[in-house]
């Protein structure tokens, strides 16, 4: 997800204006000598959309007319600026200056693109375009079989079989989704979504995952929103008991 490009900040104050600085989950606040170090925890949440049941708005796009095709590599230079300015106010990204913000976006696009964050699901991968101009894009790619929540899950321990997709292998994940500031509520993210739902039920996979940050407080509405179901956080003290219970009874003679 590029967290590496969220800095780590110190910020030289009194111990009053640390205590009134405005909160954001994406950092861990400390105060030491008279500066605030804020270090990033990018706490990231996965959630799981059931395909079959997922019910397209067949108004999605009507407020903002766009036109979707399949995604292409030769379009990442013209989609740089818009992911840059959809997460511009969001982190890993916001805290960056304008420039490193459009080379972070660089370098999301051409991984995702490049197959580095899993194969990409080149058919169900789409772009929204208004007036010829890119407004917003869907890039899908397939994880590892297993648990999404797994610190490994998404890195493939050898290349992925060339006939991944032939053989239905693999999870469908959005590794990307995202819409310049100046369509966003449209319905341009929905209609993106409609698009890849219905490539991957004819592909006939059951369910499409998706990741996002826990300080992207609209993402995670939006995924509300769309029906996809939230996952237990990795680090839930519930979850790693119930885990430590499996392994107990797994080990007993």
């Amino acid at each position: 997800m590029c967290d590496h490009w969220m800095p780590n900040l110190k910020l030289p104050m009194t111990i009053e204006q640390f205590q009134q600085l405005p909160r954001n989950p994406a950092y861990k606040y400390e105060y030491v000598e008279g500066v605030a170090r804020l270090t990033p925890r990018g706490l990231a949440y996965h959630a799981t959309l059931d395909l079959a049941a997922y019910q397209s708005d067949p108004a999605a796009g009507e407020t903002t007319p766009i036109n979707l095709r399949r995604l292409r590599k030769r379009d990442l230079p013209a989609l740089v600026p818009v992911f840059a300015g959809a997460f511009a106010s969001l982190q890993p990204f916001g805290s960056l200056d304008d420039a490193t913000r459009l080379r972070a976006a660089e370098e999301c696009l051409t991984k995702t693109c490049s197959d580095v964050d899993g194969p990409r699901v080149r058919v169900a991968s789409f772009i929204a375009s208004q007036e010829d101009k890119p407004v917003g894009a869907i890039l899908i790619t397939l994880m590892p079989d297993g648990d999404p929540r797994a610190w490994d899950a998404f890195h493939w321990p050898q290349p992925a079989p060339p006939d991944l997709l032939r053989r239905r292998g693999g999870q469908p994940h959005v590794t990307w989704i995202f819409v310049s500031p100046w369509h966003k509520g449209s319905g341009v993210g929905t209609a993106l979504l409609n698009a890849s739902v219905d490539v991957l039920r004819r592909l006939g996979y059951p369910a499409l995952l998706s990741t996002f940050f826990s300080a992207n407080e609209s993402s995670m509405l939006w995924h509300w929103r769309s029906g996809f179901k939230l996952l237990a956080y990795p680090g839930s003290k519930r979850r790693l008991e119930r885990w430590i219970q499996e392994v107990n009874t797994d080990l007993k003679p």
